[in-house]
């Protein structure tokens, strides 16, 4: 995990290490543990890279990075966890290696398959190659977008960097704001990041997924797709049985490579079913079985606890930890700098969000005084598998919609069951008035059968029966057109929401909460393998039998605390 930024001038002003240094060490919290950089004057050319070290710690991982006799040149952030498989391929075809890196890996690796090498490798990534002999830049970011690549490019010039923060010293750049992309993100927070363009003028973003190319001889730049998970869904078992298999298999050998490391690695813990669960796999790999290129420092957590909030889940925590035997630092907010901490995390954080990213430093800070660089977390699977109310809000309103009651019932009893008891008579009042927006064109029958259903539920005990919620209505005065096992309605938003609005937000905002400490935020749920897996179920797989995240709870029973692994309240 590092840092990289590049220059390229097209026009009288001249390279130099003075100037790449400088856009360069704009970056210096994301690697802190060495500077880089490349110059190739003929090409008015500048590659420059901020280490942090975690694979092969030795001088001669360095970046920028060279291969095959200096034709290649590298900058790299990120990891591609599948490195020593592809070392071992690569080395079957007549590669030799002279580091223990995925750096090198990478760049065999482009040298044997080209712009095609980005299919084999499962990880995070933005990296640019400079190919000499053909005076070339290859430029490509992963199939998620989980690590940042920015961009300017205008007639005088073509320059990259991890963060826009960068450009604040690019040598015959000024910054300036773009005021409708800046309302924009206002308006909506999540409006903004996955459409490519930024607050700023002229400054881009390489899209996730995609690839780009830069000819330096006619400056012709060029962007293409090169992932969309609906294009690689998969065949999955017709038993749900087996795909709860199939899922663990996933989920367990995504958490092992991805704990690959020549340096501690520590996880964030909040106690709920998705960090719990990275926690939990972690613990049941070290404990059954023999992996290689893991650290021996591997079982401290951490978790921010809000005392006497009900946004505390501190005791969540302490039950993962009681169950697994782990350790763990229980953090509680330092209020006292707080202006102070919220007003330079936000100026370092370059951009704007609905709330400050401080609380996402301060846990990854507590992990860096305690010299750790990793941490393991769990991010990606609310935005595929229905985990905010907003999601399972609207998977009610298509049933509600399409007539499908059945599926609107228990819709309604997982929705319910994400907010506290307290709030949910208000919450009934909420959707009644949303249906009745949405089915103002259906008939009385259908309105009131609606009403039935959220009234009915909140008087509903634990013990009580499967009520008839139409009464004496007969279920064929209703149509019933069924979106439970297809994949359809419900995934549309899911997938808007994964690759679109929400997670490439919140993606952003652990790259630079994480980095802002320089911490590498490793993801096992952001596996490709496991995103097309879970892309390719049916609606009933992961949204079902009163639960949201149904196949993931499934996979973790007798792995995490029984408590946990049936949560359904939403905190966030």
């Amino acid at each position: 995990m590092c840092g990289i930024s590049g220059i390229v001038y097209f026009n009288e002003i001249k390279i130099s290490r003075k100037i790449i240094s400088q856009f360069n060490n704009q970056l210096t919290h994301r690697g802190p543990d060495g500077e880089g950089v490349h110059v190739d004057e003929k090409l008015n050319l500048g590659l420059g890279h901020r280490r942090l070290s975690i694979l092969d710690l030795s001088e001669k991982a360095t970046q920028p990075m060279s291969f095959s006799n200096e034709r290649y040149w590298m900058v790299y952030n990120g990891e591609v966890f599948n490195f020593i498989e592809l070392k071992d391929e690569l080395i079957s075809l007549g590669y030799s290696f002279q580091t223990e890196s995925d750096s090198e890996v990478v760049l065999a690796a482009y040298s044997k398959w080209g712009r095609e090498c980005v299919n084999k490798f499962n990880g995070m990534w933005a990296l640019v190659i400079l190919d000499k002999e053909k005076q070339q830049l290859f430029i490509s970011r992963d199939r998620f977008g989980i690590k940042p690549l920015y961009y300017l490019r205008n007639r005088n010039l073509f320059a990259f960097a991890s963060e826009s923060i960068a450009f604040n010293k690019l040598h015959g750049y000024t910054k300036r704001i773009n005021s409708n992309n800046t309302v924009s993100v206002i308006t909506n927070p999540f409006s903004l990041e996955g459409t490519g363009s930024t607050i700023y003028e002229e400054i881009f973003q390489i899209n996730a997924g995609h690839n780009a190319t830069l000819d330096l001889r006619t400056k012709e730049f060029k962007q293409y797709k090169w992932w969309d998970t609906f294009e690689n869904r998969v065949d999955t078992p017709k038993d749900y049985d087996d795909q709860v298999a199939m899922f663990k298999e996933l989920l367990e050998d995504a958490t092992k490579i991805r704990m690959r490391s020549d340096v501690p690695l520590a996880s964030a813990l909040s106690g709920g079913v998705d960090s719990s669960a990275v926690y939990c796999m972690i613990n049941n790999i070290m404990k059954g079985q023999k992996v290689s290129r893991v650290p021996s420092d591997w079982q401290k957590a951490y978790n921010v606890g809000f005392p006497g909030s009900i946004f505390d889940e501190s005791h969540f925590a302490k039950e993962v930890i009681d169950y697994t035997g782990g350790k763990a630092s229980y953090l509680v907010p330092d209020y006292s700098n707080l202006v102070d901490d919220v007003v330079k995390t936000t100026m370092l954080f370059d951009n704007i969000y609905n709330s400050p990213i401080y609380p996402l430093s301060m846990v990854y800070g507590a992990m860096q005084k305690d010299n750790y660089k990793i941490s393991m977390d769990g991010h990606g699977v609310d935005e595929m598998m229905f985990g905010y109310k907003f999601s399972i809000k609207k998977v009610y309103l298509n049933a509600i919609k399409t007539g499908d009651y059945k599926q609107a019932e228990a819709v309604l009893e997982t929705y319910l069951g994400m907010h506290p008891q307290e709030e949910r008579e208000a919450q009934v009042d909420d959707l009644e008035r949303s249906a009745a927006y949405h089915t103002r064109s259906t008939p009385n029958i259908m309105k009131r059968g609606i009403r039935k259903i959220g009234r009915l539920f909140v008087k509903k005990t634990p013990n009580q029966k499967q009520i008839n919620w139409f009464g004496g209505y007969s279920p064929n005065e209703f149509p019933v057109s069924s979106i439970d096992d297809s994949v359809g309605l419900d995934y549309t938003g899911l997938y808007n929401n994964f690759h679109k609005t929400v997670l490439p937000t919140i993606l952003r905002n652990f790259d630079r909460g994480g980095m802002q400490q320089s911490i590498e935020i490793r993801m096992p749920f952001m596996d490709w393998r496991l995103v097309s897996f879970v892309f390719s179920l049916p609606t009933s797989s992961t949204l079902g039998g009163g639960y949201t995240k149904r196949i993931l709870r499934d996979s973790m029973a007798g792995l995490m605390p029984e408590t946990i692994r049936t949560r359904k309240l939403k905190v966030g």
